[in-house]
């Protein structure tokens, strides 16, 4: 008869671990199939789990089976703690995924910063000052100009996801690195929790867009997060009311908010676009013509008429009836699933390009193993070859 083997677990870890992960002792109980009473002997030390149930805890908190036997917490323990929030958005707790994206940006950042190191590359950082007290459209043309994206270019494209990868790619070509959620499909981040976020610190910042979300959205959430990374300022970020900002972190948002506007719909073409030029004075517009303007643009129907409406073209009183009635913000998610998309495919959807050339160049000059590429980019090893070719 084989002999049960015990896992001599650190017990505070295991209970810091839980609770970071955002569960109570009922819900992790459950989720690893042992009982209540169990799980508080093992967090306090009076018996310990075994392997077979450490590596249930293992996946339950995401975490690896290494760190429960560690003497002491990591020194990354506070970083999901401090992440600031907006507190009249979400009062209650982070989801345990939304915990767990943003730890992997956290560690994906940390790992892009040490394989640029390895590799020699220069890393450069991103220098546009901006404040809070600068007129946001002559912000937004300073950005489009450092983005490099064109009006012209913008009017050519013929989707949004067409739309997405352009705004996507141009913020990579200056060293931000933009993920979505959704690595484990079993993690699923609502876009009411939060549309996405950002790590400003540089080099490598960092842009996390809501996978869930619908492709417009996303578009603005790239642009909206670019801002906090301008202004130094990154965090969960997703205000309900675009105009009300009674706290600075409110008023950096709202800062964002209109800047991001600015960038994807700017003033002078809006102003100069057909249907606006035909519309006359009334303050009311038509879903037909805000859709026109959307597929103009390639952004949601809300950013136009909130563009309308600090451009005096509506009133607040229209704009907040309109958006009460089509309950725009979340018009629905992507929830499409990817069905039968190929492995580059979805390596790129989730890290972008440029997290990817890093992991392949590393692996190139035999920094890294393949192994380590593979859990990199969360692709069979077999698949890292499929990968380069896409990527590069």
């Amino acid at each position: 008869m084989s002999r049960t083997t015990f896992a001599e677990i650190n017990n505070s870890i295991l209970r810091w671990a839980r609770e970071s992960s955002g569960l109570d002792l009922e819900s992790a109980a459950k989720k690893v199939n042992t009982s209540i009473e169990k799980l508080r002997h093992w967090e306090e030390g009076e018996t310990f789990p075994t392997m077979k149930q450490l590596r249930k805890l293992s996946k339950v908190y995401m975490r690896p089976i290494g760190m429960f036997f560690l003497p002491e917490l990591p020194e990354e323990a506070e970083r999901i703690k401090d992440f600031r929030r907006i507190p009249e958005v979400m009062q209650e707790e982070m989801s345990s995924a939304l915990r767990f994206e943003i730890r992997l940006a956290f560690d994906r950042r940390e790992e892009a910063i040490d394989l640029a190191a390895d590799l020699g590359d220069e890393i450069s950082t991103i220098t546009l000052p901006i404040n809070l007290h600068d007129d946001t459209d002559q912000v937004a043309r300073r950005i489009r100009d450092t983005l490099g994206v064109s009006i012209a270019e913008q009017f050519s494209w013929r989707s949004k996801r067409q739309a997405f990868n352009t705004w996507r790619s141009s913020l990579e070509n200056l060293g931000v690195l933009i993920f979505q959620t959704g690595i484990l499909r079993n993690l699923v981040v609502k876009p009411q929790e939060a549309r996405g976020f950002s790590i400003s610190d540089q080099p490598f910042p960092v842009i996390v867009a809501n996978s869930k979300d619908h492709a417009a959205a996303r578009c603005f959430t790239l642009i909206h997060e670019f801002v906090h990374i301008l202004l130094r300022d990154g965090g969960l970020c997703d205000l309900h009311n675009p105009f009300s900002a009674r706290t600075d972190s409110e008023r950096t948002e709202v800062f964002s908010n209109r800047v991001a506007g600015a960038v994807l719909v700017p003033r002078d073409e809006l102003l100069n676009h057909e249907v606006v030029r035909n519309h006359g004075q009334n303050p009311e517009w038509t879903n037909d013509e805000l859709s026109q303007l959307s597929r103009a643009f390639w952004v949601s129907s809300e950013v136009i008429l909130r563009r309308l409406l600090i451009l005096n073209k509506t009133t607040r009183d229209f704009y907040q009836a309109w958006r009460t009635e089509t309950n725009d913000q979340y018009p629905g998610t992507d929830d499409r699933g990817e069905p039968k998309i190929s492995t580059p495919t979805r390596v790129i959807i989730k890290n972008g390009k440029l997290f990817p050339r890093l992991v392949i160049r590393a692996l190139k000059s035999k920094y890294i193993t393949t192994f380590e590429a593979s859990e990199l980019l969360s692709a069979g090893p077999h698949r890292i070859t499929d990968v380069e070719s896409v990527v590069f």
